[in-house]
Order: structure tokens, then C-alpha cells, then sequence
């Protein structure tokens, strides 16, 4: 986090029974973590490069979102991006969540 200059960490609470807390994180920092946190670094396994994808995209898509003006072909562009990114948010998996034993299922595309 130091690295794209956020400031982030987890404290146990004193209001509330000592459980866990963490930083709130404001629009601006949040925008850097989408695009800058290195997530392959943080998470292993099959998923680790899905993951960070999802972030990056998610933050292309936001920023297309945040112009004053879009051209059509920004549009039909957008258009393609944002099923492109719903396609990898929702494919289905095999085996226990969160293990490395979890794979992708190829899904069966019927035109």
C-alpha cells in the first residue's frame, strides 16, 4: 500500500470488544487500488491473474463511465468491455471454492 501511497492497516478496535477494524478507504484511494494494487503478489493460485484482471478492467470500464462525452465507437467499445467482464465475473467453477483444487468450467456457448 505504501507503494502507491495509501495509507491502510487493521487495528482491534477499542468501542468495539476488541474485534478486528480496518481503514476506510475514500474514493480516490479506492480508484488507485483498482488500478494499481499488485493482487498476483498478494493471492496465488488459478485465480490470482482473474482477479487482478477484474480490478483493472473494472477501473477502465469506470473511467470510459466518468467522461463528459463518449463517441459511438467508445460506446460499442464499453458495450463489448463490460460483457467481457461479466463473462469472466460470472464463469462458473469445479471443485471447493477458494482451493487451489478450483477450476474453470468452459461454458457451452449455444447461438
Amino acid at each position: 500500500m505504501k507503494d502507491i501511497k495509501i495509507h491502510f492497516e487493521f487495528f482491534k478496535s477499542k468501542s468495539n470488544g476488541g474485534k478486528w477494524n480496518w481503514t476506510s478507504l475514500m474514493g480516490s484511494d479506492k480508484k488507485k487500488i483498482l488500478q494499481n494494487f499488485p493482487i498476483t503478489q498478494f493471492i496465488s493460485g488459478k485465480h490470482d491473474e482473474d482477479i487482478q484482471k477484474l480490478w483493472h478492467d473494472f477501473y477502465k470500464l469506470y473511467t470510459i463511465l466518468q467522461k463528459p462525452f463518449i463517441t459511438n465507437s467508445e460506446i460499442n467499445n464499453l458495450k463489448i468491455k463490460a460483457k467481457e467482464w461479466i463473462n469472466l465475473f460470472c464463469h462458473p467453477n469445479q471443485g471447493q471454492m477458494n482451493s487451489p483444487l478450483q477450476v474453470k468450467v468452459v461454458p457451452i456457448i449455444v447461438n
